[in-house]
């Protein structure tokens, strides 16, 4: 298999990941707290201000209110950061064909929470290219078509007797669409059949 083709990209695989080690869980959160206590000592007044007076600030400035304060608007960040990662990546497996039940259970919620986040990471079944209907009616041919990104449906037909027509695409579902289409190809049957 070629792994770097983009049709291999764009399958989506299942499973999409492999349970993690407890290391590898512990390790991430590690990264992700030094990330936040670093961010802390260097936005901490407290720190700042021993840095200034002397080149360095004691371990002990972490036992402070003050700096503990820092912290949790540093791990804030790291959250609002975490919140945007997991959206952005929520959106863009749901655009490769993941739904919401493969991405709440990669959340660890359930389908209707991971909609309730993120509404827009799977599109809907309406902006998604739907295939052609055909219709056989009359003696001619109608084909229903849905209008790529939209709600929207038209069709195009050749009746018996030749006349070719397209709608506008003003139809709401396919149904609607057909029994136009259907109308349209009644009217134009062929002469023998009109008879």
């Amino acid at each position: 298999m070629d792994i770097g083709s983009q049709t291999d990209i764009n399958t989506l695989r299942t499973p999409a990941y492999t349970e993690p080690t407890e290391d590898d869980v512990l390790a991430l959160q590690e990264a992700v707290a030094e990330a936040a206590d670093a961010m802390a000592w260097q936005i901490s007044v407290r720190a700042r201000d021993h840095r200034a007076a002397d080149g360095e600030a004691p371990d002990r400035v972490v036992l402070s209110g003050d700096y503990q304060l820092a912290l949790l608007y540093s791990l804030r960040q790291a959250a609002a950061a975490v919140e945007r990662r997991a959206a952005a990546a929520a959106r863009t497996a749901g655009h490769q064909g993941a739904g919401y039940p493969l991405i709440g259970t990669a959340w660890g919620i359930t389908r209707q929470s991971a909609r309730a986040k993120w509404p827009d990471a799977v599109p809907s079944r309406a902006h998604l290219p739907q295939p052609p209907v055909t219709v056989q009616h009359a003696g001619g041919t109608a084909a229903v078509l849905h209008q790529k990104g939209t709600d929207r449906w038209m069709f195009t037909t050749v009746a018996a007797d030749g006349t070719q027509h397209t709608s506008a695409p003003d139809y709401p579902t396919s149904a609607a669409a057909t029994e136009d289409a259907k109308a349209t190809l009644a009217d134009h049957r062929a002469a023998e059949e009109a008879e």
